[in-house]
């Protein structure tokens, strides 16, 4: 027969748990989150490492290359050079850097033999709290003209990146001419006489050389 007092717990009355519940959902997506985390710097290291190799293959092969055919890489730098020399023998050429301006701004003219390149900029922009923002900046080159470069024959262009590049023709200007310019000799200040030997080297042809007796 089962006791009363056992009887009295088995029915009595059910007893809520206010308590939390444990689950390991929680520190398993935080394990898996970091997990994932990992995996994807490391992915991103090896990305890093492969680009470095090919860097390093594709410059090993540049090398080779260069090493295989260096007559031909130096023959082309000479090439290249002797092209610019040229170039710079029968063309004139001057590049200047304006960058800042637009071409409206810009200014080329020539006085005489010498070429003249100003720049001016002057602009007044509204500011949000009701006053203006200015900005002015003025400049101005000069260069002289070479004697074989016709100032009539300079042509003027402005490339996207600012600079302003100047290039004519040089002419083929006759050979100058030989003009003898004579040698006045003076006499001393101490004494008017003529020392003899000055007498001999400016007149070797004339009498008044040394007696060799």
């Amino acid at each position: 027969m089962i006791p009363l007092r056992l009887l009295q717990s088995l029915y009595g009355p059910l007893r809520v748990c206010r308590e939390s519940a444990i689950t390991l959902w929680p520190a398993t997506q935080l394990l898996f989150g970091r997990l994932e985390d990992d995996m994807t710097s490391m992915r991103k290291d090896m990305e890093r490492t492969m680009q470095r190799v090919h860097q390093v293959d594709h410059l090993l092969a540049q090398d080779m290359e260069r090493r295989a055919h260096p007559t031909t890489s130096s023959g082309d730098t000479d090439t290249k050079a002797s092209t610019a020399r040229k170039e710079a023998k029968e063309n004139f050429q001057l590049t200047l850097d304006v960058r800042g301006f637009t071409p409206e701004e810009l200014t080329v003219k020539t006085e005489g033999r010498r070429l003249i390149v100003s720049g001016k900029h002057d602009k007044r922009k509204e500011a949000e709290n009701g006053g203006y923002f200015h900005e002015y900046r003025e400049w101005r080159r000069e260069a002289e003209l070479p004697q074989d470069v016709s100032p009539e024959d300079i042509l003027c262009s402005l490339s996207q990146d600012g600079q302003l590049r100047f290039q004519a023709p040089r002419l083929a200007l006759p050979p100058a001419e030989e003009t003898p310019i004579p040698i006045n000799v003076t006499q001393s200040p101490g004494g008017g006489q003529q020392n003899p030997l000055e007498t001999q080297n400016c007149n070797p042809e004339g009498g008044g050389g040394l007696d060799s007796s």
